[in-house]
């Protein structure tokens, strides 16, 4: 878990880790806020819009089945409103052509589908502590994943592309492209 300014910062942060970029398409929900479309928009990648189902506002698994081109990088589900999206489904799209999952559970926090913990279903999940979510510190966020090289990088891009190491005095030497992404 890597603390964050917010989650849009996340979000963006998320989307550069799993290695979003020119030509790609991530598809999102067509239900969402402005700020899981911009993430995407920001690594120049397309966003593409699925459908949602009319009952969860979650993305309807058909839909993105029809969006999938050979573009298709990434799925971007939006747990809204506390509704887990429905994430066999979309693991199985993802798995039959080989995409990511990046979860967007702003609306999430200890949410579960099946018994599992949103965020950690997919590749990399993103909480917001925005004063109007369900868990608010005011503002900010954490990204969560089970994978240590996304986990790395989202730590690299948070600080400027600086490679922290526990114990060791900062070296200001920057690896990759990042921001101030970090939670003040």
């Amino acid at each position: 878990a890597s603390t964050v300014s917010n989650c849009t910062a996340g979000l963006h942060l998320s989307c550069l880790a799993a290695g979003f970029g020119p030509e790609d398409e991530v598809i999102v929900p067509a239900q969402t806020h402005t700020a899981t479309a911009h993430a995407v928009e920001f690594t120049d990648a397309k966003v593409v819009f699925a459908d949602v189902d009319p009952i969860s506002f979650c993305l309807d698994p058909e839909a993105v089945e029809k969006a999938v081109t050979p573009y298709t990088v990434a799925l971007l589900p939006v747990h809204l409103y506390g509704h887990p999206a429905p994430m066999d489904e979309l693991i199985v799209i993802a798995k039959e052509h080989n995409l990511k999952i990046v979860e967007d559970c702003a609306q999430a926090i200890g949410a579960k589908y099946k018994g599992k913990s949103v965020g950690l279903i997919g590749d990399i999940g993103v909480f917001s502590f925005q004063e109007t979510k369900n868990m608010p510190v005011g503002e900010g966020g954490m990204i969560i994943t089970n994978n240590d090289e996304l986990a790395d990088r989202c730590r690299m891009i948070r600080n400027h592309g600086e490679h922290l190491l526990d114990g060791k005095p900062r070296d200001y030497i920057t690896n990759i492209v990042g921001w101030n992404y970090r939670m003040n």
